[in-house]
C-alpha cells in the first residue's frame, strides 16, 4: 500500500466543511500551536529549537528541517503523518512488485505530466526523510545497553551495561552536555505515581554543570555521568515523591509549582584486569524535578548520588 503525501503542504479541512484548503507545514505547527495554546517558547522548550528559528518558519514561510520533524510532533503530540500528509489525498494501491523494477519506476516517471513528476519526487525525499528519523532513533536506541531489574527487596534498579564516559583523571562534562540534548523534548511517565516528566532544554546544562556536579570528583562522579544513559528508565522506576515550595527569586518562572524529589536506583559495571564484568555496584540516587509554570514537570538535575553499601550485584 502506498501513501501518497506531499511534503510541501497538508491540507485542512476548510471552516464549512466542505473540502480542504492546501496548508504548509509550518502553518500547520503554528495552527496546533494555537490549538494547544502553546506559545513558541514552550515549543522551543521541549524541542530544543531556538525561537529565532521557530519565528523564522512562519517570518521567511519556510518548513522546519527534516530532522527536527520528530521532535516537533511529540512536542505537539500528533504523528508525523499527521504533520505530512494530506488528509484530502486518496490512498493509492499498488503491485510492490512493480517498485523493484527500476525501468518501469523510469517508464512512469516520464510518463507522468509536470505536476506527477513532482509528487513522485517529493514522495521519494519524505520516504528518505522518513528513514532519517528511524535510523536516528534506532540508533540512539542502540546506544543505551539497559536493563531493569528487581533486587532482593523488591526495588527496581536500572542496570547500566556499558560504561560510555570513562574519564581516567575527569569526566569530560562537555561530552555529558552533548549527549544529554538527545533527550531534549522526550518525556516519560513515573510507574508509581502516573507523573509525566518532561526533558526541557536546561537540563543538559543543569546536569553537567550544577553546583552539586562540581563538586563531584572519582567514583561519584562517573556515577553520574554514566547516569544520563539511563535516564529515561531512572523517571520511570522513580518512587517516594517529596515535596516542597520553590522559595529562590531565580526560579520563579522555571519552578514556580514547587519542587519535586523522586528516589531511584541504578547500578554500573566494574571490570577487571582482563576487561570482563566483575561485578554491579548500585548507586542510590535522588531525582530533582521543577514544576513549572506550564503546569508541567520538567526533570532538573540528579543529585545526592551514593553507593549503596550492601552486596553489590553479580555480572
Amino acid at each position: 500500500m502506498i501513501l501518497v503525501i506531499d511534503y510541501d503542504t497538508i491540507s485542512e479541512k476548510s471552516e464549512t466543511g466542505k473540502g480542504y484548503c492546501a496548508m504548509k507545514i509550518y502553518e500547520k505547527i503554528f495552527a496546533r500551536l494555537e490549538e494547544l495554546h502553546m506559545s513558541q517558547t514552550e515549543l522551543s522548550r521541549r524541542t530544543g529549537i531556538a525561537t529565532s528559528t521557530i519565528s523564522d518558519w512562519r517570518k521567511k514561510q519556510i518548513n522546519p528541517q527534516a530532522d527536527k520533524l520528530a521532535a516537533i510532533c511529540k512536542a505537539l503530540d500528533m504523528s508525523l503523518v499527521d504533520l505530512l500528509c494530506d488528509e484530502g489525498s486518496p490512498v493509492q494501491v499498488t503491485s510492490t512488485d512493480y517498485f523493484i523494477d527500476e525501468d518501469h519506476m523510469l517508464e512512469l516517471f516520464r510518463k507522468s505530466d509536470v505536476e506527477g513528476k513532482r509528487g513522485i519526487i517529493r514522495y521519494l525525499e519524505l520516504l528518505e526523510i522518513c528513514k532519517e528519523i528511524n535510523e536516528t532513533s534506532h540508533t540512539k536506541k542502540q546506544r543505551r545497553n539497559i536493563s531493569v531489574i528487581q533486587d532482593v527487596d523488591g526495588n527496581n534498579i536500572v542496570v547500566i551495561n556499558d560504561i560510555r564516559f570513562k574519564g581516567k583523571r575527569s569526566i569530560h562534562w562537555k561530552e555529558v552536555r552533548a549527549y544529554l540534548k538527545e533527550y531534549i523534548g522526550d518525556f516519560y511517565k513515573v510507574a508509581s505515581t502516573g507523573d509525566v516528566i518532561y526533558i526541557g532544554s536546561d537540563l543538559p546544562s543543569e546536569y553537567s554543570g550544577s553546583v552539586y556536579t562540581k563538586k563531584l570528583n572519582g567514583a561519584v562522579a562517573k556515577a553520574k555521568a554514566n547516569a544520563a544513559q539511563g535516564l529515561p528508565e531512572m523517571i520511570e522506576i522513580s518512587t517516594g515523591r517529596f515535596f516542597r515550595e520553590n522559595n529562590e527569586e531565580k526560579h520563579n518562572w522555571n519552578a514556580k509549582n514547587g519542587w519535586y524529589r523522586y528516589n531511584s536506583y541504578f547500578a554500573l559495571p566494574v571490570y577487571d584486569d582482563n576487561e570482563n564484568i566483575e561485578r554491579y555496584n548500585v548507586f542510590h540516587a535522588s531525582l530533582l524535578i521543577r514544576h513549572a509554570s506550564d503546569g508541567k514537570m520538567y526533570l532538573y538535575d540528579i543529585i545526592d548520588i551514593k553507593k549503596e553499601t550492601s552486596t553489590p550485584l553479580e555480572p
